[in-house]
């Protein structure tokens, strides 16, 4: 019948997509890339609320664990915000080196569009550190 609640739900979304589909067909698709030239090293300032780990270091990249997932950053990276769950950042200094490794148990990480990344953790322990 006309008065079902799933013909209620159904006029209510067709109302929506039509209102709302002049609007799509006017926005261009639009991607955030950063406007600062290419940079060809990554800046690294990683810091907990009573000392700093690392502040300026050069970095090949770092792995780190958004909130969203896990995810890595190399120089040119798009601009980016992210809350980090307790996970671990993987530092490389460079490209075939091995990954330094922290534990981090949160925090917030900045990727600025000049290849400068800023990871301030609540608490963090090197790997190699921690006791099995």
């Amino acid at each position: 019948s006309l008065d079902s609640p799933a013909s209620i739900a159904r006029s209510r979304i067709m109302f929506a997509v039509r209102a709302v589909r002049p609007l799509a067909r006017a926005a261009p698709a639009v991607r955030a890339f950063s406007e600062a030239p290419a940079a060809s090293v990554m800046t690294l300032n990683f810091s907990l609320p009573h000392m700093n780990i690392y502040a300026d270091k050069t970095v090949d990249r770092v792995i780190i664990p958004g909130a969203e997932g896990v995810y890595g950053v190399t120089a040119g990276h798009t601009p980016i915000v992210s809350q980090l769950k307790p996970g671990v950042v993987e530092i490389v200094h460079e490209a075939a080196g091995e990954a330094e490794k922290y534990f981090v148990s949160g925090g917030v990480s900045l990727s600025h569009d000049t290849s400068v990344t800023d990871i301030s953790a609540f608490e963090a322990g090197k790997l190699d550190d921690l006791d099995a």
